[in-house]
């Protein structure tokens, strides 16, 4: 077990990967594939949540694997390092919680960014892409497209009926139900040995 997994564990988190086997991942702040145009977390960084948590996403990933779908996962817990320089890089998209008036739930591993994909985990049409411009990215999307409108809906479905909440801003941000009225201890980084760029 390498030092990061064990901290994980000691800190409640649970690798995805390891948890929900063929589930796809493509961690956006791995890549430049985001909104501040370069990578934030290293290369190999894991893809964890709360153990309670994943157990909903496992829900999630079976409900669709039946209907011939699956998920890839942009992001999931976010260091609150990494979470300060989406910030300072992005502040005026209100895309960032200020810090100063607290941490997102994604720094205590209970959000989940989420897309839907094929059986063969090619990503299907959905309203934007990641982490655009909030007026065009409501969870409550209505656009035109009919087939954007169904891949939406199966998305959100599936996450909701496996204990997740929409957030109304950002048509592929999860909340896991079971805290969001409760905090959630802030995991950083430097607590798993983890460095942030």
């Amino acid at each position: 077990m390498s030092s990061c997994t064990a901290s994980a564990d000691k800190h409640g988190l649970v690798d995805i990967r390891r948890a929900i086997p063929g589930i796809s991942i493509d961690l956006r702040y791995a890549t430049p594939n985001n909104v501040t145009g370069k990578p934030i977390y290293p290369a190999k960084m894991p893809c964890l949540l709360r153990a309670s948590t994943v157990q909903k996403l496992k829900r999630a990933q079976a409900r669709l694997k039946a209907q011939g779908y699956g998920l890839c996962v942009w992001d999931a817990w976010r260091p609150p390092e990494a979470h300060q320089l989406l910030y300072d890089h992005s502040a005026k998209t209100g895309m960032f919680l200020d810090p100063a008036s607290g941490w997102s739930r994604h720094c205590g591993g209970v959000s989940v960014d989420a897309t839907l994909v094929n059986r063969k985990g090619q990503e299907m049409r959905m309203p934007t892409s990641f982490d655009e411009e909030l007026h065009q990215t409501s969870g409550h999307h209505q656009g035109m497209d009919l087939t954007v409108q169904h891949n939406l809906s199966v998305l959100h479905e599936a996450m909701t009926s496996a204990g997740f909440k929409v957030l109304p801003g950002e048509w592929w941000h999860f909340d896991d139900l079971e805290f969001l009225y409760r905090p959630v201890p802030v995991i950083t980084g430097s607590d798993l040995g983890i460095r942030i760029r």
